[in-house]
């Protein structure tokens, strides 16, 4: 399946739930599908998308929070996996699209991508609800348990690689307007204080 047939399939699940998504083609791609704005798009930080994702689950107990990792920002924060099995944060949902590749710097290839599980990887760290999924059918399958599942919760989406993807972002802002756009829309929708006065 690609990216994109993956998110489709999730799309419509996503509701009253928020995200974080990693650089390159996992934000591309959700952008291109959700235009979400429920989503913060963690560009110019690679790897720490998943750190981010799990302060805000820790931080919003009773919303549902989507983790939209990718491979290449995955392995570059392994360590996250074992704090996210440490703080058992219910409400985070961690997706890994998984390529094998570096897709917006011409396709690279991810080291050791024929040997890594991260499922496997998950399991050690202390996740007890895995699913690795290769098929739009899985993902549908599957959604629902994964989004019922109690405790740490992380599936990898085999996707294709797309060796034509382009590399630019898909969406039309980000920078301080990101940060000030997601914020604002946890406000209206969550009914909560995220800028004080001054506006941070």
């Amino acid at each position: 399946m690609k990216t994109r047939e993956a998110f489709e399939v999730m799309a419509p699940k996503f509701q009253n739930s928020v995200a974080v998504c990693a650089l390159g083609v996992a934000a591309n791609e959700w952008w291109a599908v959700t235009r979400s704005e429920e989503t913060f798009y963690t560009h110019g930080s690679m790897g720490f998308a998943a750190s981010f994702a799990l302060g805000l689950a820790l931080s919003l107990p009773n919303t549902p929070v989507w983790m939209i990792n990718a491979d290449g920002s995955l392995c570059m924060n392994l360590g996250s996996l074992l704090t996210e099995a440490a703080q058992q944060a219910s409400n985070l949902k961690h997706f890994v699209v998984d390529n094998r590749v570096y897709q917006t710097v011409g396709g690279t290839p991810m080291v050791n991508h024929q040997n890594t599980d991260y499922v496997g990887l998950a399991r050690a760290a202390g996740f007890k609800n895995t699913w690795s999924l290769t098929s739009t059918d899985e993902v549908a399958q599957a959604l629902p348990e994964i989004l019922a599942a109690h405790g740490p919760t992380f599936a990898v989406l085999q996707v294709e690689s797309e060796p034509a993807y382009g590399a630019k972002y898909a969406g039309t802002y980000e920078g301080s307007e990101m940060k000030y756009r997601f914020g604002r829309t946890l406000e209206r929708k969550l009914g909560i204080t995220v800028f004080g006065p001054q506006g941070y």
